[in-house]
């Protein structure tokens, strides 16, 4: 009789075992989707919120497509999202042939994959392009998809409420390509560069390593330049190159809190290219 009653509750005792384990997983599998949900990586409008300041170059074809009449293109400038789908744009664009400073507002859609589409109008005159968004939405790469284009950009959050001067301050290296004529392939110019900037208005390159059409040379430049409240550049520069010396001028916008700053030629529309500056740190300070 003592050994039923034990065998009986053996059962009982593996019967609530069973119950709890039965009864755990369905609350856990009911209760934890949601959970993972919420904080997963799925991407909504309020994922792109806020300034962007943006880069990109690339070619324009002409209409049909061909390779004969084929020109660079390069713009960079600001543009805001509001987190609903609603979003404005401002840019200095060099096409070979003029340069243009455009204005204009537009919608976007973004997918729970974190990609997304756009469209301008105003100045822009109906440019669209696909994006997707990366680091959280502090940061989204994108392609202009107009028919006739060939234009990958970047795009990354001012990172500052407001910009003064002293955004764009320290050591940088910079990277630079130019085609400076309507047939960009006919004259090209590709730079790297360090800039010593005092973040008072002034900006200083030592000797600089040049290439114009694969002949090198390392020319000085010093000059001044501007930053708006709202994170909007212009550099004005006076390059010395042995005997020779010539103005240069781009405009573009202060990103990522004043670790980049992203530049067009904006001095001469033959002059279709980009710079883009980047802080150099030196043991994780800022030198």
């Amino acid at each position: 009789m003592r050994t039923n009653e034990i065998v009986e509750k053996g059962r009982r005792g593996f019967r609530l075992a069973l119950y709890f384990i039965v009864f755990g997983s369905i609350f856990f599998l009911g209760v934890t989707p949601p959970v993972q949900a919420e904080h997963g990586n799925e991407c909504t409008r309020g994922s792109l919120k806020g300034p962007y300041g943006y880069v990109f170059s690339g070619l324009q074809f002409p209409s049909p497509p061909s390779p004969v009449g084929v020109g660079a293109v390069a713009a960079a400038g600001l543009i805001a999202f509001d987190g609903e789908g609603g979003l404005t744009a401002q840019d200095t664009f060099n096409n070979g042939v003029t340069i243009s400073h455009r204005t204009g507002t537009g919608t976007y859609t973004v997918d729970s994959d974190c990609t997304g589409s756009a469209e301008l109008g105003g100045d822009f005159g109906g440019l669209s392009f696909y994006f997707v968004i990366v680091s959280r939405g502090r940061e989204f790469s994108f392609l202009v998809t107009n028919p006739g284009t060939l234009q990958p950009g970047v795009a990354m959050a001012t990172g500052d409420e407001k910009c003064t001067l002293a955004s764009f301050k320290g050591t940088y290296r910079n990277t630079r390509l130019d085609y400076r004529a309507a047939a960009f392939f006919s004259n090209a110019n590709a730079g790297l560069e360090v800039a010593i900037v005092d973040g008072r208005g002034s900006i200083f390159f030592p000797p600089v390593t040049q290439s114009t059409n694969g002949v090198f040379a390392h020319p000085t430049a010093t000059g001044t330049y501007t930053v708006s409240s709202n994170c909007i550049a212009t550099l004005d520069l006076l390059i010395v190159n042995g005997a020779t010396s010539n103005h240069a001028r781009r405009e573009g916008v202060v990103v990522d809190g004043g670790n980049q700053v992203w530049l067009v030629g904006a001095l001469s529309p033959v002059n279709a290219g980009t710079a883009q500056f980047k802080k150099r740190f030196l043991h994780g300070e800022d030198d």
